[in-house]
């Protein structure tokens, strides 16, 4: 479905820009809340998407990769009256909502709803980024597997023939956030006999803060930190990365600098706003993420020039009342915030294209501070709730297989 650039007919009613869990969720509200079929097309650049909370599990063969991937175009084009354009967003103008892909294509829409997600990756000035494995997507998590699989299935041709203590192979995983802890605890937890078949690492955590867990409080980083290092896990407080090569790392603490062999390096030092979202022409903060109102609008003025451009996901800020919303950033807040767009899409769907009665009043986004937190450690777990810390891994495990069961018989294909 191609568009005239100067043609004011959309050539369809939504757009959805990305298909991870935020995309995916608002066009499965829009199918169930709207009294009619609206002409949907979906933009990604993959047709298929591993279930990202537990992508330290998938990354380490806990679990069945193929058992852990949705079939995003399956869904989507299961769906009656919706495309699929597996493709790269290059391009918006907001003006005109007409959205340019790679491949040269333009598509335009009554409402675009932008899902672009973020980047698990360090700064590009960093020396030596280039050789820190990224694992949040397809390509880059593909990479990071071939290249454990290298070093922990046996003898790692190109490592520097550096090894840890007791012979294994030295692996470092930077950042000491949710994605850094758990990711650490797998390595660590690795059995030889599991479905990867790979001999465990000397793994290293590497924090600049002075504690783990800084979003859940000292008393959680406190937890982590002893589960850790009684499975073996060498965590470093305070201390940052300040480079990296093909097999070591550079790291400061304080005034003194270390260098210290590395077969692999992972990136788990958090996220940053993808590149393409300086390419749409939208508002955004200081630090580069989309800027939206409560309604989730990009465009959230007090009374709205372009009411039909949304955003949501871990791309968005929310600001609004008295400043920017600590929203969680976390898959069930894409959920939450899929569901509130989809909502207002189909109040506004409902009126006259130019809105010549005004536009009408949206539903806002609601704001949960209180929420359950499960924090995988490898043999051990942490599920936080407020002043509440439960070590039950069994439990834990098992609860959070289940949601990701539930995930992909939410987004099963439809049969037409």
């Amino acid at each position: 479905m191609s568009s005239d650039p100067e043609s004011t007919t959309p050539a369809c009613d939504v757009l959805v820009l990305g298909a991870s869990f935020a995309g995916i969720e608002v066009l499965l509200q829009l199918q169930r809340r709207s009294p009619r079929p609206l002409r949907v097309v979906v933009v990604d650049r993959q047709s298929r998407h591993g279930y990202v909370p537990l992508v330290h599990e998938r990354l380490c063969g806990r679990i069945d990769e193929a058992k852990a991937t949705l079939d995003t175009r399956a869904f989507v084009e299961s769906l009656p009256g919706v495309e699929m354009r597996v493709d790269e967003v290059v391009g918006f103008d907001p003006a005109h909502k007409r959205v340019t892909l790679g491949s040269g294509e333009q598509l335009t829409g009554r409402f675009v709803v932008v899902a672009l997600g973020s980047e698990l990756a360090p700064p590009p000035a960093l020396p030596g980024a280039e050789h820190l494995l990224r694992y949040k997507l397809g390509p880059e998590f593909e990479r990071a597997r071939a290249r454990l699989g290298e070093v922990l299935g046996g003898a790692a041709e190109g490592s520097g023939g550096s090894e840890g203590s007791g012979g294994a192979p030295p692996v470092w995983v930077v950042g000491g956030g949710i994605s850094g802890v758990e990711l650490a605890g797998e390595l660590a937890h690795l059995d030889p006999r599991g479905a990867a078949g790979w001999r465990r690492p000397a793994v290293t955590l590497v924090s600049a803060a002075p504690m783990l867990l800084p979003e859940l409080g000292e008393a959680v980083g406190r937890r982590a930190t002893e589960a850790l290092r009684e499975q073996g896990v060498t965590v470093r407080l305070g201390a940052r990365l300040v480079g990296a090569g093909p097999d070591h790392v550079v790291v400061r603490e304080g005034a003194d600098s270390e260098r210290a062999a590395s077969a692999v390096t992972l990136w788990a030092g958090g996220v940053r706003p993808a590149a393409v979202l300086g390419e749409l022409g939208l508002p955004r903060t200081d630090d580069g993420w989309l800027r939206v109102g409560p309604t989730l609008q990009c465009f959230a003025t007090p009374v709205p020039d372009q009411p039909d451009v949304f955003a949501c996901g871990d791309a968005v800020r929310v600001v609004g009342g008295t400043g920017r919303w600590n929203t969680m950033q976390r898959a069930i807040e894409c959920l939450w915030q899929a569901k509130v767009v989809a909502r207002n899409i189909v109040t506004l769907a409902e009126e006259a294209p130019h809105y010549p009665d005004g536009v009408p009043s949206l539903r806002p986004h609601v704001l949960r501070e209180r929420f359950a937190y499960g924090v995988s450690l490898g043999a051990r777990s942490l599920v936080v709730y407020g002043p509440l810390r439960v070590d039950m891994p069994g439990i834990n495990t098992w609860f959070r297989r289940w949601l990701m069961r539930q995930y992909f018989e939410r987004y099963a294909p439809r049969s037409r």
